[in-house]
């Protein structure tokens, strides 16, 4: 069962970090609030390194 909740954490963690790599892409090609994105880029970021 631990073996399960480690692959499932690890798993929550790789999709955070695509988001937040898709979400950078977003932001470079966008015109909006720069420091809006960077907010939400840093929480992907923080989720996918598990803090």
């Amino acid at each position: 069962l631990g073996q399960v909740h480690g692959f499932l954490d690890a798993t929550a963690r790789l999709e955070a970090a695509r988001d937040a790599r898709l979400l950078s892409l977003i932001a470079i090609g966008s015109r909006g609030d720069s420091r809006h994105m960077d907010r939400i880029l840093e929480r992907l970021s923080e989720r996918a390194a598990g803090r």
